[in-house]
């Protein structure tokens, strides 16, 4: 029964990703982004400390696979991971506790900015992300990972979502190939609803309805919600040459290179990877691990599971779960990692190296403190090169500068 109820999901998922667009259309929604082929990407890699010798990297550089998501197929037997078939919906979010909101050298944020401006901003963004949610297994995690990308390149600002005329833009990089078009519809869907309501046309960043959208794909998803840091600016343009995302080749110390000069820690590192417990990725990541022959950090059982998914030809339509409950946020992923079933090199990466393998052990003991950690993560990766209203503005149509 477990096994037809994962085929019955995978179908669907897959027939959700035969549906996204991948030219460089119109996508139909208010203020929304258009979806070109888009790349996942994740934390990097680093070899064991005590463990002989490692094996050698991908031969190719492959994106960072930032929070989440991508359709997928599943990897075969995982430690009891049963897939969910869909997530749970509450009515309600009740704020959870979160980090202090603090002033930014960038302007102040609060997450009562709208209070005033467009007091139903909330429940507008998440009456959208709620209904993609319910026509797209795939939107929840589609939308983390927009967060991430946005935020990790010249910060929080919305300037993924600009289509420059040339294509010179943040989206037709390279790097963000795998991004999923059920994200940019999530905040098409959100900036229009916001937009229907006369006290917020035009007066909410399209940073804010991201940010606000990427909280509500997590919470909906059952993992926890907080209380988002708001009074984002956007940015006034974007271009190509901007991005530049950690890679599934680097190491742990070197993808703390990259996080700390964001002021992130390698806690933040471990919990926002945890953001693969949500969705999947391309066989264009996994196939260097597992041809000619499978990586030293992968479980040799688990490595045939992903021969028999990735064709040693490869299928970049071809797609493989994070972890097997695909639409539940929790903390299977880190189950995963533990037992040597990380999808991506990156994912191994975490328990081989000393500063994250504790964090990764806490985290799969303790799901709590992965919700807890998540959220300061997320926190501190919303307060990322903040724009003010010298150097940014309120985009009335979020795909391109007013």
């Amino acid at each position: 029964m477990k096994a037809l109820i994962l085929l019955v999901l995978i179908s669907f998922i897959v027939a959700a990703a035969a549906e996204c667009p991948f030219s460089h259309g119109n996508d139909g929604g208010n203020g929304g982004a258009n979806a070109p082929p888009k790349h996942d990407n994740s934390p990097g890699y680093s070899p064991p400390a005590n463990n002989g010798t490692a094996p050698s990297p991908p031969a190719s550089g492959t994106p960072y696979a930032s929070p989440g998501a991508s359709p997928a197929l599943a990897p075969a037997a995982s430690p009891e991971l049963t897939p969910a078939a869909s997530p749970a919906l509450s009515p309600e979010l009740p704020p959870a506790s979160a980090p202090s909101v603090n002033q930014t050298n960038n302007g102040s944020l609060s997450p009562d900015y709208y209070a005033k401006i467009c007091p139903n901003l909330e429940s507008l963004v998440q009456g959208a992300v709620r209904g993609m949610m319910a026509s797209s297994p795939i939107a929840a995690a589609a939308t983390l990972r927009l967060f991430f990308h946005d935020c990790f390149i010249t910060g929080c600002d919305a300037s993924l979502l600009i289509q420059n005329p040339n294509n010179d833009d943040e989206q037709h990089s390279s790097e963000n190939m795998f991004l999923r078009a059920d994200g940019y519809k999530t905040i098409a869907a959100a900036k229009a609803a916001v937009d229907a309501d006369p006290q917020c046309t035009n007066k909410v960043s399209c940073a804010d309805i991201m940010a606000l959208a990427a909280r509500d794909s997590v919470a909906l998803s059952g993992g926890p919600t907080w209380k988002v840091e708001l009074g984002r600016y956007d940015a006034l343009g974007a271009r190509a040459s901007d991005v530049d995302l950690p890679l599934t080749t680097e190491d742990v110390p070197e993808l703390m290179k990259r996080f700390s000069a964001h002021g992130l820690t390698v806690d933040d590192l471990v919990a926002l990877s945890g953001g693969h417990t949500l969705g999947a990725t391309s066989c264009v990541f996994v196939n260097s691990r597992i041809y000619p022959t499978a990586d030293a950090f992968l479980d040799p059982g688990f490595a045939s599971q992903l021969q028999g998914i990735c064709p040693s030809n490869l299928d970049p339509n071809t797609f493989v779960f994070f972890d097997q409950s695909v639409t539940s946020f929790d903390n299977n992923y880190f189950l995963m990692v533990q037992q040597k079933k990380g999808v991506l090199f990156s994912d191994s990466a975490l328990y081989f190296d000393s500063s994250s393998k504790g964090i990764v052990d806490k985290f799969a003991a303790d799901q709590n403190a992965f919700f807890t950690q998540f959220i300061s993560s997320m926190v501190s990766l919303g307060r990322l090169g903040l724009k003010t209203a010298a150097n940014g503005e309120i985009r009335s149509t979020c795909t391109k500068p007013n």
